[in-house]
């Protein structure tokens, strides 16, 4: 792995551990428990998450909408940072004074609202720079961050009250410099773009979007209903899934690895486990365990559905990942307080359990009919293009036979057909950023042309669309 690789790899990674540790640190303290409002335990827990949750997912579709409307691009990112740090570490400030002062709850939500502004306008600069990063890069540290973040808050939460204020401090410091250094590393490469294209603001109609909503509700509500609502090991098992997921998908892509199918792979086993929480009480932190096993599987294949969702855009812009990620922390705020409130209600396991199944069924549901539209469209397409990337790839090599260029100078090809850029295209195969240049320069010189619009006009020529 290239020293730049392996740079940015230790930035996501930095960046994804200070901000899920953060949370952690400040909604499952121990600190709270010592507050004159203790007694109230665990609604203020449910209150402080249900605060940083509604709090995160308006500002992540707010700043959405603001970068499609106005076109704004990575300087008014770069600019965003600042004032987003200002905020992130002035609320976890005036959150540590309240907390150990003993204020009053309202005074501490207000608190936890400002620092959830900061770190949503944060992790949202954080969000689209992964998915600009490659693939492997992304997996690598989204695996390794997950399993620091579990362990490491393991151990803080053995130590006292003043380690883990201090920790939260430094994590919301390292958050803003992790982030402020990969966006300063875009800006290099900046080519002007708008950080958000309007046409692609509309991930609210994907069913796909509204099915996770959904299905985030019920897990939510089952959360919420849970005796042990506080429970970390729920974290260790979320670590192990992403660990499991990275050496999935690492495997599967080889072979155009499909996210769609391990999404329904996903939430069959959510189902089943949602099922066997109500046939087995006495095992619910297992069983809740394997239901974050499914949502920490189901991030990375919105991820990979993310990056895959462009066709042939040779810089993703995130928008679908933003846009989930902002309603699964909406609902499974919302899904926690109404779980919390139903177990009051009703104390027994069954009504939050039928709830969250329904739920998860309505997802299945929902995708269903992304799936089948899409079976549909390409049911309308002639026969001899139903996988236009073997159609690309085919073309390809019969160029390449014609012009003697290698089986690598062919695979940049068909990466430049489909319109990426040489920097999109060394992050997909894997390779140095001068391996491609040489490669397109080696290419151009054998084919006889000077430019990629030569190169593409002659392979046109050569190989005209089928439906010219």
């Amino acid at each position: 792995m290239k020293r730049a690789r392996i740079h940015t790899l230790l930035l996501l990674m930095g960046g994804f551990i200070a901000h899920k540790l953060s949370i952690l640190l400040a909604w499952n303290g121990d600190a709270l428990a010592e507050l004159p409002w203790g007694a109230l335990q665990p609604d203020c827990f449910v209150a402080l998450f249900c605060t940083w949750g509604v709090v995160t997912g308006v500002v992540l579709l707010g700043a959405l909408a603001l970068f499609a409307r106005r076109g704004l691009g990575w300087p008014s990112a770069s600019r965003l940072l600042a004032p987003a740090f200002a905020l992130a570490l002035g609320g976890a400030l005036a959150f540590l004074s309240l907390v150990f002062s003993g204020s009053s709850m309202l005074l501490v939500m207000l608190a936890a609202g400002i620092m959830s502004v900061g770190y949503a306008l944060l992790h949202f600069v954080w969000a689209v720079l992964a998915l600009r990063s490659s693939l492997l890069t992304v997996l690598v540290a989204l695996t390794v961050g997950q399993l620091v973040t579990s362990l490491s808050f393991l151990a803080l939460k053995q130590a006292g009250t003043e380690v883990q204020a201090s920790f939260l401090i430094a994590s919301c410091a390292i958050l803003f410099v992790t982030v402020h250094a990969l966006a300063a590393h875009e800006d290099d490469a900046d080519d002007g773009s708008p950080l958000v294209t309007p046409e692609k603001t509309r991930p609210l109609r994907d069913p796909l979007v509204i099915g996770i909503a959904a299905s985030a509700l019920g897990v939510g509500i089952l959360w919420g209903s849970s005796p042990s609502l506080r429970d970390y090991t729920l974290w260790v098992f979320g670590a192990v899934a992403v660990c499991a997921t990275f050496f999935a998908v690492s495997l599967a892509r080889k072979r155009e690895a499909n996210p769609e199918a391990l999404i329904r792979l996903v939430f069959a086993m959510l189902g089943i486990a949602i099922l066997l929480n109500a046939v087995v009480p006495d095992w619910h932190a297992v069983f809740m365990g394997a239901v974050w096993v499914g949502y920490s599987m189901l991030s990375l294949c919105v991820f990979l559905l993310g990056r895959n969702g462009g066709g042939a855009s040779d810089r993703p812009d995130g928008t679908q990942l933003v846009v989930a990620l902002a309603l699964f922390d909406v609902c499974i705020a919302l899904g926690l307080a109404t779980g919390r409130a139903m177990s009051v209600a009703a104390p027994s396991i069954e009504t939050p359990t039928t709830v969250a199944v329904a739920l998860l069924l309505a997802f299945i549901f929902l995708f269903g009919t992304r799936t089948r539209a899409r079976a549909n469209r390409a049911e309308t397409q002639p026969a001899d293009i139903e996988d236009i990337n073997e159609v690309i790839r085919a073309q390809c090599r019969t160029f390449g036979a014609r012009h003697d260029l290698t089986e690598a100078e062919c695979d940049t090809l068909f990466y430049v057909v489909k319109g990426l850029t040489i920097k999109r295209i060394a992050g997909e195969r894997f390779v140095s950023l001068n391996t491609i240049k040489s490669q397109m320069t080696s290419i151009y010189r054998k084919v006889g042309v000077h430019s990629k619009q030569d190169l593409l006009a002659m392979l046109e020529r050569e190989h005209p669309r089928a439906d010219a």
